[in-house]
């Protein structure tokens, strides 16, 4: 049976998602994504999720546009179409998908749409790296 994410989420060992409101100015969001050492936040209200702010959110709608990080609310850079994956979904499929959005992050949603966690292209580059990877993990799915 090949690996999903939640394999990669228990692999992983980590159920952490850092979140931001829209509110929040671009600035707060940059310190606590380079205190944490993450490439993005999920923007959130209320436990639902309204979109992702990305380190490409901070370099082509803040930066390059000229704009006041302090001054910029995150809900007016971020990204507000997420996509999420279920539990259960496949590895190759989810790196598939990735590659054909050229993203890097993706959340994972359990039943009734609950966020279970979040992977990265990096988390999935270290599932293929370790000892022991299976060679029918890596097949490529067309989407």
């Amino acid at each position: 049976m090949p690996a999903t994410a939640r394999d990669l989420l228990a692999e992983k060992n980590s159920s952490v998602v850092y979140t931001v409101d829209a509110a929040t100015p671009v600035v707060e969001a940059c310190r606590l994504m380079e205190l944490k050492r993450i490439g993005c936040l999920l923007v959130t209200r209320e436990a639902r999720v309204e979109g992702i702010f990305t380190e490409w959110d901070v370099v082509a709608r803040v930066v390059a546009a000229g704009r006041d990080p302090s001054a910029v609310r995150v809900g007016e850079v971020m990204t507000p179409e997420v996509v999420m994956v279920p539990a259960d979904e496949p590895i190759d499929r989810m790196e598939a998908l990735m590659r054909a959005r050229r993203f890097r992050h993706l959340p994972v949603a359990g039943e009734k749409g609950k966020l279970l966690g979040l992977l990265s292209i990096g988390d999935v580059a270290a599932w293929r790296a370790r000892p022991g990877a299976v060679a029918a993990d890596a097949a490529v799915v067309a989407l």
